[in-house]
């Protein structure tokens, strides 16, 4: 019998220990990039990656329902997305190096460096999907680890030594992207199946249809998460635009947690394995909804003397705009554990109307109010909107429980 549990602490621990490598990463990228450079610079990183997410088209959530249902599809979907794959890098070449040197506005890293984040993430979002289809937690969790760490150590090499002042910061940029491909290529071979011979197939209607819509839902939840950087990064200067990234960044460790409880538990929910009551549920996800608030108290206890300490003595407004955002990075974690149910129970259209309705509200406010009131405004928009989609997404949540997991017709 497989112990759901169990796999999901594991899983939770190697990602977090993961992410707390990413966590000091960030931290030397500030320092290396400086405060008037990282807050543009990580802007660019989320339109990439607002890219990557369109082209990704739900087929990581489409493995995973697929091969929940029938595991010997596992070489047909890894060969799908692989053609997804090079349509991606090739038009992203054609942008990246015939048009974009002409009608370039926004970008200021290395064409190169767009374009290996950019393959780089999509074959991680990918094969990350596979690798949890296949319950892989352990492997994937390891390579990270593993890459990420000897990229602190590069940069601290960088840092601590006189070759800061040679290096570049389009180089750091540019080693920062290779990371990224590195991971995903690593992660290709680890997804790889058995040579026997593969008795079904699936058709790229199916394919795509089984997690398009949970695309359109990330897209507009990502733009929901994200766009009120942009209206900083238009109405404030550079450092508060770095102090209020670096918000928003630490506030992604709250969905990441979550995400994690959320992927693990996602194949099992989609073969109806755990997720049959709301009791259940509930009790599952107690400890993680404690860690969840113990982790806000802890960064508002301590944070107005840590930020500075962390990022530098440019990052005092921090704490203001972390105080005010804190409340709804609570409910966005959340948040991130009632949506694995709603996803397993194949249910997007609630997630996809709350998330549009609450980047309109959003996008709204931040039109209004912060050309006048700057970023503290945004940041009070932006927590509201998270506590109202909490709220919105609790209610009809029980009734899930009572409905089976939607399963597609995916031989032929």
């Amino acid at each position: 019998m497989i112990n759901i549990e169990k796999i999901l602490r594991h899983n939770v621990l190697g990602k977090l220990l993961n992410h707390l490598v990413v966590f000091f990463i960030n931290i030397l990228l500030v320092h290396l990039l400086g405060a008037s450079g990282s807050g543009p610079y990580f802007n660019e990183l989320y339109v990439l990656n607002f890219i990557v997410f369109i082209f990704s088209a739900g087929l990581d959530y489409a493995a995973i329902a697929l091969l929940s249902q029938e595991p010997l599809l596992l070489t047909v979907i890894r060969r799908m997305m692989f053609k997804t794959l090079l349509f991606f890098a090739v038009f992203m070449s054609l942008y990246i190096f015939i048009i974009l040197p002409q009608y370039n506005n926004y970008f200021n890293q290395p064409a190169v460096a767009i374009l290996l984040f950019s393959v780089g993430n999509l074959m991680l979002i990918f094969y990350q999907g596979i690798l949890s289809a296949l319950k892989k937690f352990n492997q994937q969790n390891l390579v990270l680890v593993i890459t990420n760490a000897a990229f602190l150590i590069y940069l601290l090499t960088i840092y601590y030594t006189d070759r800061f002042i040679a290096i570049s910061t389009g180089n750091i940029q540019l080693m920062y992207a290779v990371l990224f491909f590195i991971q995903g290529i690593i992660l290709y071979f680890l997804a790889r199946g058995s040579k026997m011979q593969v008795s079904v197939s699936v058709s790229w209607a199916v394919f795509i249809r089984s997690g398009i819509y949970i695309m359109i839902s990330s897209l507009v939840y990502f733009a929901f998460l994200r766009v009120d950087n942009f209206f900083v990064e238009k109405y404030s200067d550079n450092i508060t635009l770095s102090n209020y990234v670096q918000c928003g960044k630490i506030g992604q460790y709250f969905l990441y947690f979550s995400s994690v409880i959320s992927s693990t538990l996602l194949p099992f929910i989609a073969a109806e394995t755990i997720g049959k009551s709301y009791l259940e549920w509930r009790k599952m996800m107690r400890p993680y909804i404690v860690l969840l608030s113990a982790g806000a108290i802890a960064i508002a206890l301590v944070g107005k003397q840590l930020f500075p300490l962390l990022f530098g003595k440019d990052f005092t407004q921090m704490y203001t705009y972390m105080m005010i955002l804190l409340p709804g990075f609570v409910c966005l974690g959340i948040l991130t554990l009632i949506n694995a149910i709603y996803i397993g129970k194949g249910n997007i259209r609630k997630i996809l109307t709350g998330d549009i309705m609450a980047l309109i509200l959003v996008m709204v406010l931040d039109t209004w109010l912060v050309p006048a009131y700057g970023a503290a405004a945004a940041a009070i928009i932006s927590s509201v909107a998270y506590c109202m989609l909490l709220l919105y997404l609790l209610t009809g949540f029980k009734k899930q429980f009572s409905l089976p997991a939607k399963r597609s017709g995916i031989i032929t």
